[in-house]
């Protein structure tokens, strides 16, 4: 079974936010060694997940991951993002199975990140 996943963001009204997220796209789809990766945003700008959804079922993908790159657990997660998911299921009848990664959330690699990026200022 073809394996598709997407990369879901909120979206911005800035271009370089939403690149960002691209950047991040390609970096997985390295690690995966997969072509089936796919970039979503909630609002703002295209493609919405919906869009994402319908491209990797058009391309043979029966079962997708999606991965929340969010931070926080704010009302996108808790309630926007599994109503979709719940929305998009029923409109595939089954064909297709849909899951919902955790999010970022608070990893003690972030920290690494952060320390990082305080020790280089000078």
């Amino acid at each position: 079974m073809n394996i598709g996943y997407i990369i879901l963001g909120h979206g911005s009204r800035a271009s370089e936010a939403n690149e960002s997220l691209k950047l991040i796209a390609n970096l997985v789809t390295e690690k995966l060694d997969s072509q089936n990766v796919k970039v979503a945003y909630m609002g703002l700008c295209e493609p919405t997940l919906e869009a994402a959804t319908e491209e990797l079922v058009n391309s043979g993908c029966g079962k997708i991951i999606i991965m929340p790159f969010f931070l926080y657990r704010g009302i996108h997660l808790q309630e926007d993002i599994p109503a979709k998911i719940t929305s998009l299921t029923e409109k595939h009848d089954g064909k297709v199975v849909i899951n919902f990664a955790k999010h970022i959330g608070v990893d003690d690699r972030l920290a690494d990140i952060v320390v990082d990026r305080i020790k280089g200022v000078s």
